[in-house]
């Protein structure tokens, strides 16, 4: 299937939810939903006006701020993709520039010159007469409707402006004026939006409201599913041009203006749009030029296809899409609920109810203490996330589809589909696994400034903020990791990060090189991060990474492919893995001998990024500087730690140990893997301020 044939499906599917106002709950916030019926659009209104079933004022009010504004309103084909100079009325639900014919009779345009006055006067005297005409042509047609009808003899009286300052919506001057520059909500007077309640005398018993399902009884015109269907077919009545749709196959009504609004209500970007009326790219390909209907030679595609497709797409993406930068959005044809592919394995578990937040460690303690002890309780393990990818699948039919979909506007004109694939979603869950599978590690999070871990793969965003993120914010001792924004307020390497992680994630490809390097030169500097949690969260992601490196080079049989698991390895003869383990003792031994609360850098830490270029001649350098801290040590804890250095040592190959040849990055590896069992180490007693020459003279033996 193409895209549009997937979304007409999706539409045809979901039909029966066109017009009605779903409260949707995503994350902790709810917010309205709705599947608009075809020919119709949202608007925003500031203005509500009630009006009784023979079209008298009645009363009128402002929106609140806070108050549900989002309004479904008949809209033709122009109106949908009109511009700020184009005259191209909804059919009722419109500005007040459209919908009052006295308005320039009470409002002053006040504008920076006099040419701009009389242009907006101009465009605005051709507004109410084109709104009044097609409201008049649906009211006196086979499909008017007795509220719209009551709507349009009110309309048709202009006195809407008199009306709305009698009721203290807006003053007039003395002289029965109102500058335009006066705003209702933060809308411009002249855009401010009117949408209307008809109080039909119709006598009802509760029996029939609770039956209602079209809302025919409610007074708010928007609500009612027996006027959008009045408007439809009204609109499909009127003469149009017939080609072949390309989509469908069918010859039908075809559209050569599109709707906007895809990603968001503010949204102008058309994914589907032509303006070449001029000069002619394509010169000399078609027998016609003219502007209506020239394009059919090269596209031609249905108005109910449009429709169709571009509702149901606008819907899903606010049902359960992804926007921050790049727009993403996912969905199974039955809308089973299945997990994202750019989430964290912690997200698709979804298993973090309420009362886990009773335990957990305080966000403060873990930001700044490196030595805490990590919590047992919030930890969700490799084995939960794949029984949870179990019970989505069981879930499914054998016919299931899964489509992805991705869209990226580089000008705030037009739309480009980025991405799009279709494949069974018994196959997508299955490939997510094998990405969580292969890029396993323990990872963390804050939820309700409370701790969480879990096994598995960080999202998307959490990886871009790993390789490309920087620290930032004013207070030192509470940094976030974020990404630059540009000047659209995008973040370029979020939306890279996505386009080139998705084909891993969905299809199994590769993991690029350039990703897997930059993260372990990230990793290798900890000095960069004030934060130990941030600099925690890029050295395991990078571990992740790496893992997931060096187990595409074992599905490939190539040299050097190998599947590292997450828990130390004290047989790893690997020298960069050794090398690692070398660094996480060393580091734990400078450290441990800190006063409580002491936040200082280790010598490890400071020559991290040396260590990975020339390990040999760097740890000498180390070694010598973690002396003094060998000798504050009792005894027991000092022989521990000699021991544990011998042993190591001793796994070295003996050309590997003294090269100086660049570390890899399952040096990180073995460095977590160290650091994580000697933080359950507890040191047997305090430090001791007393030297043993004698201890010190075996160790420096032992590491020759």
């Amino acid at each position: 299937m193409s895209w549009v044939s997937s979304l007409c499906a999706l539409y045809d599917a979901n039909a029966y939810r066109a017009g009605e106002v779903e409260m949707w709950r995503r994350g902790s916030k709810t917010s309205p939903l709705m599947l608009l019926p075809l020919s119709h659009t949202t608007v925003q209104a500031r203005i509500e006006i009630m009006l009784s079933q023979y079209g008298s004022f009645l009363d009128a009010r402002s929106l609140e701020k806070d108050e549900p504004s989002e309004t479904i309103a008949p809209a033709t084909e122009n109106s949908m993709s009109r511009t700020s100079t184009m005259v191209a009325p909804h059919p009722l639900f419109d500005g007040l520039k459209y919908c009052a014919g006295d308005f320039l009779d009470h409002v002053k345009i006040e504008l920076a010159t006099q040419k701009k006055i009389d242009d907006a006067r101009k465009h605005i005297s051709d507004c109410f007469p084109q709104y009044i005409d097609f409201l008049g042509k649906w009211c006196t047609s086979d499909f008017a409707h007795p509220k719209v009808c009551a709507v349009y003899r009110y309309l048709s009286q202009k006195m809407v402006i008199r009306d709305l300052a009698k009721v203290g919506i807006f003053s007039l001057d003395e002289k029965e004026f109102i500058s335009s520059k006066q705003k209702i909500n933060g809308e411009e007077l002249a855009k401010a939006t009117v949408r209307f309640r008809v109080m039909m005398n119709n006598e009802i018993a509760p029996s029939d409201i609770l039956c209602d399902s079209y809302n025919s009884f409610d007074s708010a015109i928007w609500l009612d599913k027996n006027v959008h269907q009045s408007f439809i077919d009204f609109y499909a009545s009127l003469p149009s041009t017939k080609d072949l749709c390309y989509m469908s196959g069918k010859i039908i009504r075809t559209s050569f203006l599109h709707p906007k609004k895809i990603r968001y209500d503010g949204d102008g970007a058309k994914l589907m749009s032509a303006n070449d009326d001029s000069n002619f790219s394509y010169r000399g390909r078609f027998n016609t030029k003219d502007k209506k209907t020239g394009y059919n030679e090269a596209l031609s595609i249905g108005y109910d296809t449009s429709q169709k497709a571009h509702n149901a797409l606008k819907w899903i993406i606010r049902r359960q899409g992804f926007r921050s930068g790049v727009c993403v959005v996912t969905w199974e044809d039955a809308l089973n609920d299945l997990p994202n592919f750019y989430d964290r394995a912690a997200d698709i578990i979804n298993r973090l109810s309420d009362d886990t937040d009773e335990l957990g460690l305080a966000e403060d303690t873990l930001f700044y203490d490196s030595e805490v002890i990590l919590p047992e309780t919030n930890y969700v393990s490799a084995a939960e996330f794949n029984a949870a990818l179990d019970g989505y699948t069981s879930k499914l039919s054998e016919t299931s589809r899964m489509v992805v979909l991705a869209l990226d506007s580089a000008t705030p004109g037009r739309l480009a589909m980025t991405y799009y694939k279709e494949l069974n979603s018994s196959r997508y869950l299955e490939n997510i696994r094998i990405w969580h599978d292969s890029c396993c590690w323990r990872h963390e999070y804050f939820k309700d400034k409370k701790y969480y871990m879990y096994e598995g793969m960080a999202s998307i965003r959490e990886i871009a903020q790993a390789i490309y993120g920087t620290e930032q914010g004013k207070n030192e001792n509470n940094k976030h990791i974020e990404l630059r924004k540009n000047s659209d307020g995008k973040c370029p390497m979020l939306i890279s990060a996505f386009d080139r992680l998705r084909a891993c994630i969905i299809e199994g490809a590769a993991i690029p090189r350039d990703i897997v390097r930059v993260a372990v030169i990230k990793a290798s500097n900890p000095s960069a991060y004030t934060v130990k949690f941030n600099y925690n969260k890029v050295l395991h992601i990078t571990c992740s990474l790496v893992k997931r490196l060096y187990w595409e080079k074992k599905q490939r049989n190539e040299a050097g492919g190998v599947i590292i698991e997450m828990e130390l390895d004290r047989n790893n003869i690997d020298r960069s893995y050794l090398y690692g383990r070398l660094l996480a003792v060393a580091e734990k031994v400078e450290r441990i001998t800190y006063e409580q609360g002491e936040a200082r850098t280790t010598n490890a830490e400071r020559y991290m990024q040396a260590f990975s270029r020339t390990p040999f001649r760097t740890w000498t350098l180390i070694w010598n500087n973690i002396q003094p801290y060998m000798r504050q040590l009792k005894p027991g804890n000092r022989e521990y730690y000699k021991n544990l250095f011998g042993e190591i040592t001793a796994l070295f190959q003996y050309d590997d140990r003294i090269s100086n040849t660049a570390l890899n990055g399952k040096y990180l590896l073995g460095y977590d893997c160290q650091r994580t069992v000697l933080q359950a180490y507890k040191p047997k007693a305090k430090p001791d301020l007393k030297e043993n020459k004698a201890d010190d003279i075996g160790m420096e033996e032992n590491n020759k």
